[in-house]
């Protein structure tokens, strides 16, 4: 049977045998093994699209359940980094939680994205020499991503594309020798986000996001449904046995000509509906600074602006409707 040597690093010249017959092994001890020989650590990630409110109290709750967590395991030694990415590609790093208490609330720059990062040597019961584990938290405010988006992109791209492009607004990574470790990680960020204000979700609006790129179409079918039938029956009463070919070529004229300013008024009127639906403000921010608190009351103000479009894109569409049924009036 194969062995794996081990000789230890005391510099006694002792032989460590692992996998021998009669030697029972953990499994943190071949991933100790593992971790030693190749270097090499595992990674597990999470993603979250709850629509989080985080404050800053709301940061420090987060890094005290981190290091609460680290009471629990014998660490030798760790350091931590926060940086802050606002607009226009600024960013704040600092060396530890302390310093970025001093971070400047007046600032009038809002912040896109924060990412606190923590390196954390552990030796796990049971073995003695060091573990390496990397715990990576990026929370973005998605009020701010999409608000950089609006003013960078181009005028033909529309508001599904920024919901698509923020992205998740929580993700945690961990870098890991020990799964069971790494989970603990997990865990206190799971009960953090639970923790958290939220804007809770609407299942009505995701349904109708979902479809909203159909309004157009399915609006511009109908109002042709209604033409067309309207021309088959007036056909018969317009022009009975027989009819001149000047009456035949007035109705043609006005039938084409009608249809076309109908079905595309109607088709803006859908998009201004798809419009409202898609750039309905969802609030899911990160409020650290005075450029945060404007960019919030922006977005909130804009919830009466959205109900607007939808009202007038919906009697707009209810009125040519009404308006293509009643063609023979123009005949």
């Amino acid at each position: 049977m194969s062995e794996i040597i081990e000789h230890d690093d005391a510099g006694n010249g002792r032989v460590v045998r692992v996998g021998q017959t009669h030697t029972q092994v953990s499994l943190k001890v071949y991933q100790d093994i593992y971790h030693q020989v190749t270097g090499r650590t595992e990674q597990i990630r999470k993603r979250y699209s709850d629509n989080i409110l985080a404050e800053f109290s709301d940061l420090e709750q987060l890094h005290h359940k981190i290091s609460q967590l680290c009471d629990v395991h014998h660490v030798v030694a760790r350091n931590e980094t926060i940086s802050v990415f606002h607009d226009k590609e600024r960013k704040e790093l600092f060396t530890s939680f302390e310093r970025f208490r001093a971070y400047n609330g007046n600032a009038t720059s809002p912040s896109v994205n924060v990412v606190l990062k923590y390196n954390f040597s552990i030796v796990p019961a049971g073995l003695e020499r060091p573990q390496e584990y990397v715990v990576t938290v990026r929370l973005t405010s998605r009020v701010a991503a999409v608000k950089q988006l609006e003013d960078e992109a181009p005028p033909f791209m529309r508001g599904r594309f920024f919901r698509y492009m923020a992205g998740s607004v929580a993700e945690v990574t961990v870098d890991y020798a020990d799964y069971v470790v790494a989970r603990g990680f997990l865990e206190a960020f799971d009960e953090w986000i639970s923790g958290c204000k939220a804007t809770p979700k609407s299942k009505a609006l995701l349904v109708l996001r979902q479809h909203s790129h159909r309004i157009p179409e399915v609006a511009q079918l109908a109002v042709a449904a209604v033409i067309v039938g309207f021309a088959l029956e007036a056909i018969p009463t317009l022009f009975g046995t027989s009819a001149a070919p000047a009456t035949v070529a007035r109705f043609v004229v006005i039938f084409a000509g009608v249809s076309y300013i109908l079905l595309s008024l109607v088709r803006a009127c859908a998009e201004l509906i798809e419009e409202a639906i898609d750039t309905y403000p969802v609030l899911s921010y990160l409020k650290l600074n005075k450029g945060d608190e404007r960019l919030i009351e922006e977005a909130s103000s804009a919830k009466p602006r959205a109900w607007l479009r939808l009202i007038l894109g919906s009697l707009g569409s209810i009125v040519l409707g009404i308006i293509s049924a009643k063609l023979e009036k123009l005949m």
